[in-house]
């Protein structure tokens, strides 16, 4: 399904990341998880790429292999012409400046004592992109361009709001002039009244900076808002992707269809009447995934060929694609 071009940001080519299971004194491999496994996708210049699924289905790790937080177990992740998928770590550090990540939690992810002008100007020090009287002021810019006032700057984190830390979080990102930015549940764990501001953020973000975005989130009503398309994963795998347009209105494979059933609908008379898809079950184990068709053990279409064979990621038109054989 890849179709590689010059406008082609990451082209990531049958990744996949298992992590061993091990037991015993000589931690002995039992087992395997496969968080990944066996995945295509691409992702363009100044696009949105939305990546949603439930909790364990491979997200944040696949966003991780990306960014080579994880050396992946096979399989070929090109940025921008280079495969960066096996490079040693020598060489990957020059193109780390040009990836840019915001991670979960704003709380967890920033050093509470140290002071927020430090936590931005520290990528820069490390890719030695400022001399030291340029920093002061390309940290005061980093900080106007988040939102925030350059006067804060030598309060420590700790001091900040849940949304000043993701201004700061952002800023962070920002500060190597990164082509890519791989944002991991960006606005989860802040206040509905603030998640508005962020996404706004990082729109006005990207049309000023020409940035090109991964965006990782379990809400799927965001992930349709932001993103020009959405992958949607279950269990190791991407399952259907499309343009966000054309995932709400023409949903193929069964689990997308729940998913966006479950929505809410902001008209009472309507949400009375519509019809929510209740999925049987839990989510297999990832160490032990059923065979064929993972998602055919919830599926209410599936049927004896499902359990067989793994069903291909196919183009069913106008670039959407559905892993399903009933479809």
């Amino acid at each position: 399904m890849n179709t590689s071009d010059n406008n082609t940001m990451i082209e990531v080519s049958n990744l996949k990341m298992y992590f061993p299971i091990t037991r015993g004194l000589l931690r002995r491999k039992v087992g395997e998880i496969k968080a990944v496994d066996d995945i295509d996708f691409v992702i363009r210049k100044n696009e949105t790429l939305g990546l949603v699924g439930e909790s364990g289905c491979g997200k944040t790790t696949t966003g991780r292999c990306i960014l080579r937080l994880y050396n992946p177990t096979s399989g070929t992740i090109n940025f921008d012409g280079t495969d960066i998928s096996a490079i040693p770590e020598r060489k990957l550090k020059p193109l780390r400046r040009h990836m840019g990540a915001i991670f979960q939690d704003p709380y967890g992810s920033l050093n509470p004592r140290q002071r927020a002008g430090n936590i931005i100007s520290e990528p820069l020090k490390v890719h030695h992109m400022a001399t030291k009287t340029e920093l002061n002021d390309r940290v005061a810019e980093l900080f106007r361009l988040v939102g925030l006032d350059p006067d804060l700057l030598d309060r420590v984190s700790g001091e900040f709001s849940g949304d000043q830390r993701q201004r700061i979080r952002i800023a962070r990102a920002l500060a190597c002039q990164p082509s890519l930015v791989i944002c991991d549940e960006p606005i989860s764990a802040l206040d509905v009244s603030i998640q508005a501001q962020i996404i706004n953020l990082l729109e006005e973000l990207q049309e000023t900076l020409g940035l090109t975005y991964l965006f990782i989130s379990q809400d799927l009503p965001v992930v349709l808002h932001i993103s020009h398309r959405v992958a949607v994963m279950y269990l190791g795998r991407i399952i259907e992707l499309a343009s966000s347009e054309e995932l709400y209105e023409n949903p193929l494979h069964p689990y997308t269809q729940a998913l966006l059933s479950a929505i809410p609908v902001p008209d009472p008379i309507a949400e009375r009447i519509r019809q929510c898809i209740i999925l049987r079950g839990e989510m297999p184990n990832p160490a032990a995934p059923p065979p064929g068709c993972h998602f055919h053990t919830r599926c209410q279409r599936a049927i004896d060929e499902c359990s067989v064979a793994r069903p291909p990621l196919k183009d069913v038109g106008g670039g959407h694609y559905v892993s399903c054989i009933r479809v």
